[in-house]
Formats: C-alpha cells, structure tokens, sequence
C-alpha cells in the first residue's frame, strides 16, 4: 500500500467510474500489490436505508478486477437508489484479499490463540466451494454481518449456499457445514472504507485511528450519555435493545416478547445513573430531569411490605423482585439526592433500605430474590433451605445492594436512628459473609476472571465508614483487581492480528476478547480506593492497566465513521456495543461503558 493521497485519489476515481462509467485506467496496478492467484476484491456501497450492494471478482490484472466489478454494480437493480455523488451518505468498502491458507472446517473454533484453526471474527474469513460454486466471507463480514461465533458463522453460511433449507435447527445447520463436502480456506485481507471526503483503513471492519484522550473520552461520555436520552420512551424507560444489523428492538434473548418488548429494571436504574453522572459532569440541568423521569418510571413497578414494623418497597418487574433491583434502584434515587438535594424520593429511598436488611438472613448472606414465580408459588420469600439460596445466588446482586446502602449511609441526612444502627449491622455481616463466607460456601460458582464489580464498588464507599476499613474488605477490592489484571490481554501476550484485544478480559487465554465496561466499572473504584488510603503506588499500577481496557473499551463505540454498516446509522449512533463485531447495543452496554468513563475523566491521568 502506498500513502494516504494516493489511496484517497484511488477512492475518488473509483466513485467517477461508477458514476460516469469511465473505466479505472492502469495507474492503480501496484497501489495493493495484486496476486491474480488469491487476490478477490469486493466492493460494497453502504448508505442509509438501503440494503448493501456488493460484487466480487478476480481478473488478471487489478485494473481489470475493478472494471468488472463496477460493471457489475451498476448493472445491479438498487444502484441507483445510492447517490454516489454524495460523499456523506454513500460510502464505498474496498477490500482485498492478501492470504489464503488452509483450514480444517472440523476443528474450527474461536479459542486456542495459536491453533491453526482459529476463526477470528473480523480478521479472517473464509473461501468456500459447495456443488462447483466458490464464495466468500470476506473479514469485514464479521463486523458488517454481525459475527462472532463459529455457530453464528456456519450458520451464515449455510443460508447462503442453500444449506439451511435443510433445517431450521441451527445446530444441524452448523453440523451440516462441518460435515458436508466443502473446501475451504482462510484468507486474510486489507480494507478501507470511504469518509466524506477521506479514506480510512480498517481494523477488525473498525475505521482506523482511534484516538484516545481526555477529550476524546468527554466526547464520546457525553454523546452515549445523550444516546440514552434520545432512547428515553414517553414513560420514563429507556429503549432497552437495538441490534443494528437486523435494525430491531426485539431482543435476541427474548424474541418472543414483542407486546410489550422486554424490558429489565435492574439495567433500566442503571441508565438512570448514567443520566446523573452525565449532569456531574457537564452540569447540564436536561440530565436531572430525565434522571427524574426515569426514577419515577423505577417508582411505579414498587410494591410494599414492613420491615420492623415500618414501611418497607421493592421493585416488581417480570413477575420477580431481585435483590439487585431493589440495591441499584437505591443507588439511583441516592445519586439523584446528592446531586439535588431533593428529599421527594425520601420515603422510597428509606423503604428500599429496609427492604435489603430484610434480605438479611441470621448468617449475613443477602438473598438474591423475594418474590420469584417459580419458588414458593411466588410469594415472598423468608426461610429457606440453603438448596434454594444456591439456586437464587447471585455474584452481582448483594454487591449492588450493598453499594446502595453505603451511598445511603455517607449522604442522606437525618436517618432514623434506630434504621441507622441496623443498616451498620447488617451490611457488616453481609460483607463478612461475602468476603470470607461466599468463597467456601459456593466455591463452584466462582470462575477464573472475577464478576463482582458492583462488590468492589461497594467497599469504595463502606471503607469511609468508621470501623469498616478493614483490611480484608480493602484486599478484596484489590485482589479481585489484580486477578483481572492477569486475566487481561497485553501488547506481551496477544498476537499481532489481535491488537484490538489489548485491554480487554478473558477466562482462559485464547477466549475471544471481553471488553467489559461493567469490569471496568470495578476497577476504577479499586483505584479510587487507592487514592483515598493515599497507597499511590498501587494507584499508579491500576491507572496504567486500566487506561488499557478503557482504550479497548474505544473499539466499542459507534461513531459515525464506524456505522458506515447499519440500515439506520443514527439509531445506533454513539451508542456502545458489547462486542468488537456482534453489533448488538443494550441499555446497559451504554451505561457501563459512560459510567466508567465519566469517572475515568475525572481523574488525573
């Protein structure tokens, strides 16, 4: 490849002869270093509301590749539904294959980084011939078709080569592609995508650079913040799935429910919290009012009981009352009293308190659930045989309680004296259940990279409390931080074509990447943390891991250059995925991901 205004004026060339029908001249036959044995070119036109059109083709010669292709586009019925002229709204891939090399369908997989079988989604793809017919996934495909898995990807497949008709069952689909006699191959490619008026390489389908500084990280704070505004329905609830690709709100975890689409309180309080750290850190007043409206959508799923004798609420959502609702709705209503000062939530605040120390039980260990359809004919429950706490254990949901009940304690005002001796006691002996007891008791449920961020969240705030500083309470917060550290991807210990890895998380080495903001979220407490116990070196240890996750976490994020696949790219647009290729965006993938940053922002790197 040579430099960037020679691929710039190749671009704008290429956009003239599909335009005007002028054939690509000969300028052009060392711009990619063309091998007429392996070098498949496709182009594709992507523009807003329309369905892609792609054609791809191998000739003798680069020039000649080109030419056939564009003959080929505009020979295509929907082409002139895209308004070439138009730099901004169509915009043109290019790419091309550099490597092709062998690949055992059988042993495909995802896992093992140094197998020679290893599919990763986005940076390699596949040559395929079924019944004499040679197709191609092509890399990109991985980011513009939404593919991260091997299943996902035979799946995909196997409906483009007649495949599917077989079966619905997309596991047999996936055996079928496995088993029936095709050739295939890897192959390897570089790509570039059009932007207005410049030319942008891509990495894993992801527009190329990404740039990371404070800036940057307000920036793309602030507009995922205002995603979640702009997704805010007429009832205070926020939009709670969009899957880009297939441009629908119905959730791939719960199709069947349409009428009303599902929905989760948990990740919905969440949201608000991303609407009060979004006013804290720009001061604008929108935020608080939608933060409002939101909580008093969290309000009206609240059922009541008593607690001693005294009022006592909880949300009711999806025929269920978690736990973790009732602590990260509780944390929602404290933030919004901080930041306002408005005691209208005073009552909820105090009965969502009571509601928690009730799920107390005699040993310290939080139950996960009060009222679960499928336990006690769903009615509340009280006593319970430790089978039961098993089936109802939660890593997530007694941190979240009890991180609600520290911002309790610290910042509202005038607790009831009696409430406040109780909350002290019983979120003492739940921590001391969580730290020394939960390991022992469900040591199976615990996996190789830590899931308790909320945890660790939690502890930030209780050790400001007097006498809950302990030492084991703080060890926690950074043992779980270093475990996460070992289970990270560095520039040592991550092959050179997964770059975009660095940062990011997994269970056992060669997992595809985990870029969790949720994780993150955890992480920054730990550094918090440090910096109040003034231990500035451990500070200094997390700052340096941690601006590697948030600088992976960069990939996540839809911006207008990297939207350049979706149907509707503004509905998508500054919002945050989960996953580098699966497009898919939840409420909460934008909530964890703007929480961590917004207080990465505000520290001093």
């Amino acid at each position: 490849m040579k430099n960037k205004q020679q691929l710039e004026s190749f671009f704008s060339d290429l956009r003239n002869s599909l335009l005007y029908n002028i054939p690509l001249l000969k300028e052009y036959e060392q711009l990619f270093h063309y091998d007429k044995k392996i070098s498949q070119i496709y182009i594709t036109l992507f523009q807003a509301g329309n369905k892609p059109i792609r054609w791809g083709s191998k000739k003798e010669s680069f020039s000649k590749t080109i030419n056939r292709i564009n003959t080929q586009l505009k020979n295509n019925k929907s082409f002139i539904q895209f308004n070439l002229k138009d730099t901004s709204s169509c915009r043109i891939l290019f790419e091309i294959v550099t490597n092709e090399y062998e690949c055992n369908i059988r042993n495909l997989t995802t896992m093992k980084m140094l197998s020679p079988n290893r599919f990763e989604a986005g940076v390699n793809g596949l040559k395929y011939t079924y019944q004499g017919i040679t197709r191609f996934f092509m890399p990109t495909d991985g980011f513009t078709k939404s593919i991260m898995s091997v299943p996902q990807l035979l799946n995909y497949l196997s409906k483009q080569c007649g495949i599917a008709q077989q079966t619905d069952k997309i596991s047999e689909r996936v055996h079928l592609m496995r088993r029936e006699a095709i050739e295939y191959s890897f192959i390897e490619s570089k790509a570039f995508i059009s932007f207005k008026d410049t030319v942008l390489e891509l990495e894993r389908g992801y527009p190329l650079p990404i740039t990371f500084n404070k800036e940057q990280i307000y920036d793309k704070t602030i507009k995922s913040i205002n995603w979640l505004v702009e997704n805010m329905n007429e009832d205070g609830s926020f939009l709670y799935y969009y899957d880009p690709y297939f441009n629908t709100i119905v959730d791939d975890m719960h199709p069947n429910m349409t009428m009303p689409l599902y929905n989760n309180i948990l990740r919905h309080s969440g949201g608000t919290i991303s609407l009060i750290r979004g006013y804290e850190l720009s001061g604008n007043q929108l935020y608080l009012q939608k933060a409002k409206k939101s909580l008093d959508f969290l309000l009206s799923t609240f059922q009541t009981h008593t607690y001693k004798n005294k009022f006592a609420c909880y949300p009711f959502f999806n025929k269920k009352s978690k736990l973790g609702g009732a602590g990260i709705g509780l944390v929602a209503l404290v933030h919004y009293y901080i930041q306002t000062g408005d005691t209208c939530y005073q009552k909820e605040m105090d009965g969502l308190v009571r509601h928690i120390l009730s799920r107390v039980d005699d040993n310290g260990e939080l139950i996960g659930y009060y009222l679960h359809p499928k336990f006690n004919d769903g009615k509340p429950l009280i006593t319970l045989s430790d089978e039961v706490k098993k089936e109802l254990f939660s890593f997530y949901y007694p941190g979240e309680a009890l991180l609600g009940l520290g911002l309790y304690y610290l910042h509202v005002k005038d607790i009831d004296k009696d409430l406040k001796q109780d909350l002290l006691t019983k979120a003492e002996m739940a921590l001391d259940f969580l730290i020394h007891v939960r390991p022992i008791k469900y040591s199976s449920m615990f996996e190789s990279l830590p899931a308790d961020a909320w945890l660790m969240q939690a502890i930030e705030e209780w050790v400001k409390v007097k006498n809950f500083n302990k030492q084991s309470y703080i060890n926690f917060v950074f043992n779980d931080t270093k475990i996460m550290f070992e289970h990270m991807y560095t520039q040592e210990n991550t092959l050179e074509n997964n770059k975009d890895y660095i940062g990011g998380f997994f269970y056992e080495y060669g997992d595809h990447v985990y870029h969790d903001a949720s994780r993150c979220e955890g992480i920054v407490s730990a550094y918090y943390l440090a910096k109040y116990l003034k231990d500035e070196a451990k500070a200094n240890w997390i700052m340096q891991n941690m601006l590697l996750s948030a600088k992976g976490l960069m990939k996540t994020f839809n911006s207008q250059e990297s939207s350049y696949p979706h149907i509707e790219p503004k509905k998508a647009l500054h919002s945050f995925r989960f996953k580098l290729t699966r497009q898919w965006v939840r409420v909460d993938s934008v909530q964890h991901a703007s929480c961590f940053f917004a207080r990465l922002y505000k520290t001093d790197f």
